[in-house]
């Protein structure tokens, strides 16, 4: 069902609940009051003989000329009289109005308050006065016919009202979700191509402008991402190509002539640290993929400081003592995370660390909490980071142009893995440097 047949029928079957309501209190006052009327003026004349009975029991002649000398209007309903003197069998009828006797005769009179005789309807009443019975019809066959005919004027209002509401519901739905389809067109026309245009929210109703701000912020969303994604491809591109290129060529140089096997040899050895670099960089990227995953689950567990430290640095020790470079650990407290996630992001700080500290420097790992916070810090006296490049320095697959002079094997992923394993800790990654003075790069977490 479209949503404007359902507002149609939504607004039809309020405006039918409404009407109904309406009506039904219309008609049951106009039946009240006309009913209560009646009864008013039946009563009256029933007193009226009453008081006759009771002040002049002797006068006959008031008597007759009340009852029997009832004379039918066309202006007002006719009413029927009947004076009954005793009780039980004996009962005997005293005056009555002409013709009653056929119409109403005194068996009708048994507890109904209405009924129907040849076609015509009449209200009855009983009273007792002294040792008589009155007996009083009044004919309502007008009124009845009346409350009939707008019985039925309310049905039919019933029915055209809301065929009425139905068509106006669905020309008001169909005028109100005119700017639902503006949106829809205008979205149509957002390409890939196309995802800097942004629908604007002042051409739209007030109920609508909320909805247009989710859309245009979901089209920022996108468009970060497939600019990412753009330059994520581009870089994994140009990365694969270079190890794939020198496998190539290496392979076709090669195959050109037959060699000494020494020759195959050194190719070989050569295609492995080739190899090396292309499961590196997989492996690199199969971890920053799953690290996106809003799936993923960290295993948090109470983490020591110091013992964290102590391992990180005990796996680099030996390059560290080869190269010249002293570490050293500053950590204490305990915190949670993912031990191993963590002990990966201090590996990446400290490998960095270790190609940009020349001889003779060194390079600290600090960890401490404080503030709700455990700060987990690596700090080296390398030389540092240029002021151009630290717009740069997390995105995927960056290397700074020193690098690339002098020939590290890096793939530029390291600090985009530390970001994403600070990130799933819900921290941040903040890094600071100086050319030539060294780099501290810190990862806060919450404890």
């Amino acid at each position: 069902m479209s949503l404007r047949l359902r507002l149609a029928l939504i607004f039809a079957a309020s405006s039918l609940g409404t009407l109904l309501v309406a009506s039904g209190f219309l008609y049951w006052s106009f039946q009240r009051e006309t009913n209560l009327r009646n009864r008013r003026l039946l009563e009256a004349r029933i007193q009226e003989v009453a008081s006759i009975l009771a002040h002049l029991p002797s006068d006959g002649n008031a008597l007759e000329e009340e009852i029997a000398g009832e004379i039918p209007s066309a202006l007002e309903p006719q009413v029927w009289l009947r004076v009954l003197e005793g009780r039980g069998p004996s009962q005997g009828l005293v005056v009555q109005t002409p013709g009653m006797a056929k119409r109403l005769p005194a068996a009708s009179f048994s507890g109904q308050e209405k009924i129907r005789r040849e076609k015509r309807y009449y209200l009855l009443r009983e009273q007792a006065s002294g040792n008589h019975l009155i007996q009083g019809g009044l004919d309502i066959t007008e009124d009845e016919r009346l409350i009939a005919s707008y019985q039925r004027r309310l049905a039919y209002t019933l029915l055209l009202g809301a065929t009425a509401s139905a068509l106006l519901g669905w020309w008001a739905a169909r005028k109100g979700l005119r700017p639902l389809g503006a949106i829809a067109e205008s979205t149509l026309g957002i390409t890939p191509q196309r995802l800097s245009e942004r629908l604007d929210p002042g051409t739209v109703p007030q109920e609508l402008r909320d909805l247009v701000l989710a859309l245009n912020a979901m089209l920022d969303r996108l468009d970060r991402a497939f600019d990412r994604l753009s330059r994520f491809s581009a870089d994994l591109a140009h990365e694969l190509r270079t190890p794939v290129t020198n496998l190539m060529g290496e392979a076709e140089v090669t195959l050109s002539k037959d060699r000494p096997a020494e020759d195959y040899r050194q190719v070989l050895e050569s295609n492995m640290e080739e190899y090396q670099r292309l499961s590196r960089l997989i492996s690199r990227m199969l971890f920053l993929a799953r690290a996106e995953d809003p799936h993923t689950t960290l295993a948090l567990v109470p983490i020591e400081a110091s013992r964290l430290a102590g391992d990180v640095l005990a796996y680099f020790e030996a390059a560290a003592e080869e190269q010249g470079v002293s570490l050293r650990s500053e950590a204490s407290g305990t915190f949670s995370g993912d031990a191993e996630l963590l002990r990966q992001a201090l590996a990446n700080l400290i490998s960095n660390a270790l190609e940009a500290t020349p001889p003779g420097g060194e390079i600290k790992v600090a960890i401490q909490s404080r503030d709700e916070t455990t700060e987990l810090s690596v700090i080296d006296t390398g030389r540092g980071i240029a002021s151009e490049d630290m717009p740069h320095i997390l995105d995927r697959f960056y290397r700074t142009q020193k690098s690339l002079d002098q020939g590290h094997p890096g793939t530029g992923l390291g600090l985009a893995i530390v970001q994403s394993i600070a990130s799933l800790h819900g921290g941040q990654v903040t890094i600071s440097s100086e050319e030539g003075k060294g780099t501290l790069v810190s990862m806060r977490i919450p404890l």
